[in-house]
């Protein structure tokens, strides 16, 4: 009898499991992620245990460019993914697009400015303030992205706007030889680019973001998740939120000179295409904010500027753009960093 019990038990699990009776296993979160420094909280907690610790299993997908993981996190093939606030991004959520940002990702601050306005060596007797630009030829790597409205921003600060310079678009790696070749007399480019192009004497770092924009200061990048992922998921996006704030922390100590800084400049160059450890003391590392909170107001100016352009035809409420529960869970369990 004791046997045929435990069978019909058994059996009646098995089949409160096939018609969702009981809870199914979580299912891996697979985040895209670009092989570059501002990917290194994903990187950290996969190497030292975090999202694990949150029983959060995570899958890695490189991607080309952030462009390239936009339609699979629309579609919730990936869940999570960075990306930068450009034209197309608002343009995006006009569309009622089924993402949501999640925190902040890089900003650019003193000190910790990645984001570099590159001027060729030969021009520096002629070109000493940001008006002396007039004319010149400058490359950035997309229309209407970050670096887009840093250049414009930029102009804007000495009475002037962005056509009144010639913007070509190119990618960053090719910026070096237009440099040598003088094809361009300046570009924007992001680190490491900033630090290589200057060692080669070709080019000098000229201004960079934050000597610039500061109120608002430029937020390059955020994180964004599938709002599909999280209304069906929202207590594993909270353990995800988790770990990766842990990660930020991490970084964040790496990046002011702290104590975590070798091992994470190990798990970077593990992970990036960064390989040389030198360069990581050369550069500028991108600002994290050990919060990972938004500058809203550097949201809603960026925005305010590409529809300045006609880049985004209808603005959208940015606070709509914006789910901040996953964060303000993983503030209220981990605590908040005074800065």
């Amino acid at each position: 009898m004791k046997i045929a019990a435990y069978v019909g038990l058994a059996t009646l699990a098995a089949a409160a499991v096939l018609a969702g009776g009981l809870p199914a296993r979580a299912q891996p979160v697979t985040v895209g992620e670009l092989g570059i420094t501002a990917d290194a909280p994903f990187f950290i907690g996969v190497d030292r245990g975090y999202f694990a610790a949150e029983k959060v299993e995570v899958k890695l997908q490189r991607f080309r460019s952030a462009a390239d993981a936009t339609a699979p996190l629309s579609t919730n093939q990936i869940q999570v993914a960075g990306g930068g606030p450009s034209a197309g991004l608002f343009n995006a959520f006009d569309r009622d697009w089924p993402v949501r940002i999640a925190m902040a990702r890089t900003r650019d601050m003193p000190g910790f400015s990645s984001d570099t306005l590159l001027l060729r060596t030969d021009l520096q007797s002629s070109v000493t303030s940001l008006a002396d630009l007039k004319g010149k030829t400058i490359a950035v790597n997309a229309p209407y992205g970050a670096l887009h409205y840093m250049m414009g921003r930029m102009m804007d600060s000495v009475g002037m706007s962005i056509g009144d310079v010639k913007i070509i678009y190119m990618s960053w790696p090719d910026m070096g030889q237009a440099l040598d070749s003088k094809a361009i007399d300046a570009g924007l480019v992001t680190e490491p680019f900033a630090a290589r192009y200057s060692q080669r004497k070709t080019a000098i770092a000229f201004k960079r973001a934050a000597d610039v924009l500061r109120n608002p200061p430029l937020e390059v990048s955020v994180i964004l998740y599938s709002k599909d992922w999280t209304d069906a998921n929202p207590e594993q996006a909270k353990a995800f939120t988790v770990a990766y704030l842990r990660g930020v922390r991490d970084y964040y100590d790496a990046m002011k000179g702290g104590k975590e800084r070798a091992a994470v400049i190990d798990i970077l160059t593990k992970h990036t295409m960064l390989k040389d450890k030198a360069v990581y003391d050369e550069m500028q590392w991108s600002y994290m904010d050990p919060n990972a909170e938004l500058s809203k107001p550097s949201l809603v100016d960026q925005q305010d500027w590409y529809a300045r352009y006609e880049a985004v035809k209808k603005k959208v409420d940015v606070d709509k753009m914006i789910d901040s529960r996953f964060i303000d869970y993983a503030l209220g369990k981990l605590g908040r960093v005074k800065d």
